[in-house]
């Protein structure tokens, strides 16, 4: 009977401590809550509430984007890319090498510029890691201002001139050897004529 009753009470014991534990529906609205304060005050540090999109909950780093007016926040860990923390807050950063060689990527942090493609999420004392975004970093933006440079269309209005004046060099000289060549078909046409002339007046004698 005893041995029947420690059975069964280990076996108890043992199943309430493998079972796994989850938040309550009440513990859960108690952490978005703590999470809703954190983010107005925020939100009233760093500008207005209604400029500031938040995602991603995950992670003890609040991560903030500031890109002009626009801000943008999220969570992430310790140590995490900041290029992958960037695409959670669905914030554009233009890439290129994604080696940190080239600086394509380079965002501003502290006042010193970083590269996101080999930058992670530092420990902050504050829990708010600040990352400023260069207003210029715009979706679409780099091949247009390429290709509708200042630069661009001198160039081609320079290659457009030099084009034209090529075409009436080369139009005169063509001309001028086209009448060259008409006169020297005249002169032996001529002479052809001048000797078969010859030739039938010595033939007549």
């Amino acid at each position: 009977m005893i041995l029947r009753y420690l059975l069964l009470t280990g076996a108890a014991g043992f199943s309430s401590r493998s079972r796994p534990r989850h938040p309550t529906l009440l513990q859960a609205k108690t952490l978005q809550r703590k999470w809703q304060t954190e983010r107005t005050k925020l939100a009233d540090d760093y500008g207005a509430p209604t400029d500031i999109v938040d995602k991603g909950l995950a992670g003890s780093i609040q991560v903030l984007f500031k890109q002009g007016n626009a801000t943008k926040m999220t969570r992430a860990e310790v140590g995490t890319p900041l290029s992958e923390v960037a695409s959670q807050a669905d914030q554009f950063i233009r890439y290129k090498c994604k080696k940190g060689e080239c600086g394509t990527c380079e965002v501003q942090v502290n006042g010193k510029w970083v590269r996101t493609c080999v930058a992670t999420v530092p420990y902050v004392e504050d829990n708010v890691f600040e990352v400023t975004v260069k207003p210029t970093m715009m979706k679409g933006q780099g091949k247009a201002s390429k290709f509708y440079s200042l630069k661009s269309f001198v160039m081609g209005w320079y290659n457009n001139i030099l084009g034209m004046v090529g075409f009436v060099k080369t139009s005169a000289t063509e001309g001028k050897n086209f009448r060259n060549r008409l006169d020297g078909e005249d002169e032996v046409a001529r002479l052809v004529a001048e000797r078969k002339a010859k030739r039938l007046a010595e033939g007549k004698h």
